[in-house]
This record gives structure tokens, C-alpha cells and sequence, in this order.
């Protein structure tokens, strides 16, 4: 019997050796083409872990964050970049991601409330996708258009070309390595096409065809209670009154 999740932010200097060990093995599960060294290169590069752990104390997934990464954002906006996520299958429709998620997002969020937040992600596959819709009321990019698309769309070109240079390839929308950094397992990818069917689904799959090679469609979205649907608005507005100061979150 599968027992409880729960979700722990921690800063990623609390993220000990054998915990690494595990997130890492987690990655390899789910994904083909996992560089050790690469994954613990970009693990560096974040500041906060968002855990999710069994009764055990067993990690069975995770999140990574990363403020205004490379210095982009923190003048007249501030940017929550996410980085690899991942859950162990046999987890798969636990909210407890979505959750400890949008908690930690509004405790960010908390810390500054004079400048907008924006949610910077690259999605490899359609299930991170999909939680744009669900729950945002402007992302890019969008199968519907919104008010919002130019601004979303130079923030996603000015983060892309900074973080991520020459693999930016801006006419697409992707991000494109050299060689793969990570690529979903092929019965995820099928799993992918066997939903074809849904409209969400499609689009994603126009906007980023070569998703099974590992490319990554990037993505941004307006982060404000105001602004975001269902339950995300309250675990957000939950997350608010437990503010992380920015002080405490290194660029």
C-alpha cells in the first residue's frame, strides 16, 4: 500500500549527498540520455529543492526553483524559474506536487509584492504543459491569444537567451542542445501521442514536435492570485502569508 506524500521546501545547501544520490535516480527512471555530471551542474544552479517524500522519509519526486537566474529579472520584475521535476510513477495523480508547488511559488511571491512575478519553465513533455491552462489565466505560449503575449513572449526571449545562449532557438520556441540532456522514456513518449485526441495536447505537440529528442518548449506565465484558476489561487494566497524574504535568496 502506497502511504501519504508530503512536500518539503528546502534550500539547496540542506539537499545532502544521498539525497542527491536519489533525485538523481529518480531522473533516470523517467528520462534516457541523464548526465550525472550535467544533472549535479544544473542542480548548482537553483536555490530551493521542493521535496516530496513517502511515509518513509523515501524521496519519490522533486522540484527545483531559481530566482531572476543569471541576474535576468529583479528591477522592474521578478522571475521563478523551474527547473527538472519529476515524480515516480506509481505517484502519478498525487496532488501533492501541484500543491507544496503553489504554496512555495506564493511564498516567493510574498517577498516582494511591488514588482510582477512571472513562471519561467521549459516542458519536456505534455503533463507539465497542461498545468498552464489549468491554472493560469495568461501564459505563453497559448492556444488562445491573451493580452499578455508580447510581454510574455520577450520575457521567455530574454531569459532564453541568457541562460541557455545559442541553444535558444527563438523562430521555434525551443530549447535545443547539442546533445540530449535528458529525454522522456519511450512509453511516456507514447503515452504522449496516445492523447493526440486532446486539443492541449496538440498544440504542444505543433509547438514543440521534437519533444521526444529531449527539446524543451519554453514557457512563461503571469504569476498573481488575481490572475490564476482553481485551487492554485488559494494554496498560493496560503503560500503568501509565510513569506521567503528576498534577502535570503542568493542571485
Amino acid at each position: 500500500m502506497k502511504s501519504e506524500l508530503t512536500f518539503h521546501l528546502v534550500p539547496l545547501e540542506n539537499i545532502d549527498s544521498e539525497q542527491r544520490k536519489r533525485m538523481l535516480q529518480l531522473m533516470c527512471e523517467n528520462y534516457n540520455e541523464v548526465v550525472e555530471s550535467n544533472f549535479y551542474e544544473d542542480l548548482e544552479n537553483k536555490q530551493w529543492v521542493g521535496l516530496i517524500k513517502d511515509g518513509n522519509g523515501t524521496i519519490q519526486g522533486f522540484t527545483t526553483f531559481v530566482i531572476n537566474p543569471k541576474g535576468v529579472g529583479g528591477k522592474t520584475y521578478h522571475i521563478i524559474f523551474s527547473g527538472d521535476t519529476v515524480i515516480a510513477p506509481e505517484y502519478w495523480g498525487s496532488q501533492v506536487m501541484m500543491q507544496g508547488w503553489c504554496q512555495s511559488v506564493g511564498r516567493f511571491i510574498g517577498a516582494d509584492q511591488t514588482k510582477p512575478w512571472y513562471w519561467y519553465l521549459l516542458s519536456k513533455g505534455h503533463r507539465t504543459y497542461m498545468y498552464l491552462p489549468l491554472f493560469f489565466e495568461n501564459y505563453f505560449p497559448s492556444m488562445v491569444p491573451t493580452p499578455l503575449d508580447d510581454e510574455l513572449r520577450k520575457i521567455a526571449t530574454e531569459i532564453s537567451a541568457n541562460v541557455f545562449g545559442r541553444y535558444w532557438q527563438q523562430d521555434e520556441g525551443v530549447i535545443r542542445f547539442d546533445e540530449s540532456r535528458g529525454e522522456l522514456k519511450p512509453n511516456l513518449i507514447e503515452a504522449t501521442f496516445q492523447k493526440k485526441g486532446s486539443s492541449i495536447v496538440q498544440f504542444f505537440l505543433q509547438k514543440n514536435p521534437n519533444f521526444y529528442k529531449g527539446e524543451e518548449l519554453v514557457c512563461t506565465a503571469l504569476i498573481h492570485p488575481d490572475k490564476m484558476l482553481r485551487s492554485a489561487r488559494a494554496l498560493v494566497l496560503e503560500g503568501m502569508e509565510n513569506p521567503i524574504a528576498l534577502q535570503n535568496i542568493k542571485n
